[in-house]
């Protein structure tokens, strides 16, 4: 059985429900990791997404973070706390789904390199790798890094060397994930050429197609073997009132 999965910094999940209502009525995928839902548990518009099939776990927060997973099979084992770590903040959630562990998460920023919350934000790779690494399964590690992984993942990364986004400390904590098992889905796919998935609202940027690859899928070996592909869905960003970022989605054999 293959599943669909997909994962969506949606920058609201209330203001940006219409967008999100027609891809999901067009692509249908069995599951969906939203990031930065700017609402609390209480204010997710549950109804809308179980009128469309989905069952959801959700792990708000009003203005700033909150993720939620919805799929149109029972999401199990849901958690929420990454290890203690940034405790006022809901940036994960993660649950068992058709047996892949799926760890959906929404990185700090980081403000500015001179910022504490820049030393916050390499603390959380850290604590994230050692929360993904602690599952005997097949495990997926899904959401808006806040980091372009390599030069061909921004649109000028000679010029954004150094700065939040693509610090080449940043870089390299993507880089120990994979020295760590987790691979990215998406170059494994596609090794070389520039692709992002998101684009500042200001300048015509997506116009210009001046934008970042910030969200991403990493996967373990045991999930990468059965992942058959990853693309970048741009057409969600072409639509009115769109978020900055758009779905990356990945198929994936399972047996359950």
């Amino acid at each position: 059985m293959e599943l669909k999965i997909a994962t969506w910094n949606v920058n609201s999940v209330r203001a940006r429900m219409p967008v999100i209502s027609r891809w999901l009525k067009k692509e249908r995928p069995d599951v969906l990791c939203m990031q930065e839902l700017k609402a609390a548990s209480e204010q997710f518009p549950l109804e809308e997404f179980e009128n469309l099939g989905y069952l959801c776990a959700v792990n708000g927060q009003v203005r700033w973070n909150g993720v939620a997973i919805v799929s149109l099979c029972e999401p199990a084992d849901i958690e929420t706390d990454l290890s203690g770590f940034l405790p006022g903040q809901s940036r994960m959630i993660s649950a068992a789904v058709h047996g892949i562990r799926l760890v959906n998460v929404y990185v700090p920023n980081g403000s500015d390199i001179n910022d504490p919350r820049f030393q916050d934000k390499l603390r959380y790779y850290e604590v994230l790798r050692n929360y993904a690494e602690g599952f005997h399964r097949p495990t997926v590690i899904v959401g808006d890094f806040n980091v372009a992984p390599g030069p061909d993942d921004t649109h000028s990364p000679e010029q954004q060397n150094g700065t939040v986004c693509y610090h080449p400390l940043e870089r390299e904590q993507i880089q120990l994930f994979k020295e760590h098992g987790f691979r990215d889905v998406f170059r494994k796919y596609h090794p070389q050429g520039k692709a992002y998935s998101w684009w500042d609202y200001r300048a015509a940027a997506f116009r210009r197609n001046r934008g970042m690859r910030l969200d991403l899928v990493l996967a373990d070996e045991a999930a990468l073997n059965t992942i058959t592909s990853c693309i970048i869905d741009v057409e969600p960003r072409k639509w009115k009132r769109p978020s900055d970022h758009t779905p990356v989605v990945f198929k994936i054999e399972v047996s359950e």
